[in-house]
Order: structure tokens, then sequence, then C-alpha cells
């Protein structure tokens, strides 16, 4: 099934909007600091430390398909194989120990082609149970595919519907065996937001695919990191064009997507969103 046109992207915005009714009416200042927070918010991508210099050498992103490589299970089941996968706010992908940030401009780039969806895709393909009313995993990545001029409306409307504060989208505490617990601002307990029952915290982060590639360069690419004592010859040409390369510690055994992580949360609340 391919993905959703235009069209289709369109009504998908205007339906899901229609639907995300909060338990509690939210204060104009609330809606504000969500729609500033959610305008905001970066683009995410991280991969192992392997796979870096390559991609700096390419000078680019590339999907799977681009690349020759086998695709993955999920994204063969959802036909995702020739996208690139970014997610909106901090890195969300297990397993991996390097990244690249980009400033939300680079979805202007990519209007026409690009796509969100307001949850992981490939989760769906396999690990997630999808909501009644979709018949299949890729049918209800389908009904949420979003164009990327709107999407960000849907995330501030979750931010104040569904979070206790906007910033709980990009604080949280990620947890590989479980998806965020959503939570009125008055506490009380709430559904998923688009009923998706299952997975880790990646079925609550927005997703944004663009096809084939995406340049690794300025204006739009923000920040690259990488654990400390890591070093490739590609980074120092990237410092060279003014591109921060954050270095973040982390002990050797230790988890180091969570110290990624939490080195991306900094970075972005004192940097890019304050």
């Amino acid at each position: 099934m391919p993905k959703a046109t235009v069209e289709q992207q369109s009504q998908n915005l205007t339906r899901l909007l229609a639907g995300l009714q909060g338990h509690c009416p939210s204060d104009a200042g609330a809606k504000a600091d969500a729609e500033r927070l959610a305008t905001r918010l970066p683009l995410a991508h991280s991969l192992a430390f392997g796979k870096l210099a390559d991609s700096l050498r390419d000078g680019e992103l590339r999907s799977q398909q681009l690349l020759g490589r086998p695709a993955g299970r999920a994204e063969s089941a959802m036909e995702t194989t020739d996208d690139v996968f970014l997610y909106v706010g901090a890195f969300t992908y297990p397993d991996t120990e390097c990244g690249f940030l980009f400033v939300p401009s680079l979805e202007g780039d990519h209007q026409a082609e690009g796509v969100a969806t307001p949850f992981d895709s490939g989760a769906l393909a396999f690990k997630v149970d999808p909501p009644e009313g979709c018949p299949d995993g890729v049918s209800c990545v389908r009904d949420h595919e979003l164009p990327l001029v709107g999407h960000r409306r849907v995330l501030a409307r979750v931010m104040t519907g569904y979070l206790p504060s906007p910033s709980s989208y990009l604080l949280h505490s990620f947890d590989l065996h479980g998806p965020k617990k959503y939570a009125c601002h008055c506490g009380h307990p709430m559904p998923h937001p688009f009923g998706l029952r299952g997975g880790d915290d990646r079925v609550s982060t927005f997703e944004v695919r663009i096809p084939q590639r995406v340049a690794l360069q300025a204006p739009h690419l923000r920040a690259v990191f990488v654990r400390e004592g890591l070093e490739i010859p590609e980074l120092s040409e990237l410092f060279a064009i003014g591109i921060p390369i954050v270095r973040f510690p982390s002990e050797d055994g230790a988890d180091f997507f969570h110290a990624l992580r939490e080195s991306c949360i900094s970075f972005i609340a004192e940097h890019l969103v304050a």
C-alpha cells in the first residue's frame, strides 16, 4: 500500500486534530507554550559509530535501499525501505551511540515528498497492536500519515491534552519496557492519543520520513553527537564549518544510548527551545 496522498494526508490532519480531546481545558498560556515548543523541536537521527564515518564521507544520510543494504522486516512490511527516518525531539532509537540533530527548517525543503506520523511507523509492523477500526498496521500508518506542514499542530495538541506539561514530551525518561504514560495536566490518566497498545516509548514519539537522502550540511544540520574518545577526521571538517560536535562522556560498558539521549536533551533545552 503506497503512502497516503497529499489529499489523504490533509484529511488525516483534519481528522486527528478533531479527535484529540483532552480531559480538562488548557489555558492560553499552556497552549502557547506547547505551540512554541512543538515548532522548535529538532529532528534527530542516531546510528552506530561504525556507520558514522560512512555517512560523513557520503555527506548525507541515505535510505537502506539507496545504500543497497538488506531491508529490515518492519521497513519491508511498511514499504518504507527508501526513506530516511528522523524523530521529532531527542534521539529515540536504542542501541545507538552517535547522532545528527537537524533544525525544523529541514522539513521546509521536503514538504512535497516528506511525511510525518505521530508514532514510530515501524512499531506497527509487529510490536504494537493497531487501534480499533484499523485492520492492520500498514492501514493504521496510512491513516495517520500527516503533511510536514501541519503535523506539529497535532504534536502541540498532544502536549496540551495528554501530557502533564508540554516539556514532558521531551524530558520523559526513555522506557524500553513500555510506552510513555499519558496524563492530563490535572493528573488524570489518559490513553494513548491514537489508541495504540504495547511497544516502547517510540510509539509516543513523532516520526518524520524523507525519501532517499538528507544532506549533512548547514543550514539544517545543527549538531553532531559522539561519545568521548571516538574520533574520525570527518568530524573536524564539520567543526571547521561551524557545526558543533557534542562529545558526551560514557563509561566503558555503560548504556551509550541513554548517555547519548541525555546529552541531546540537554543540548536541545539549552540551545534550541530556551
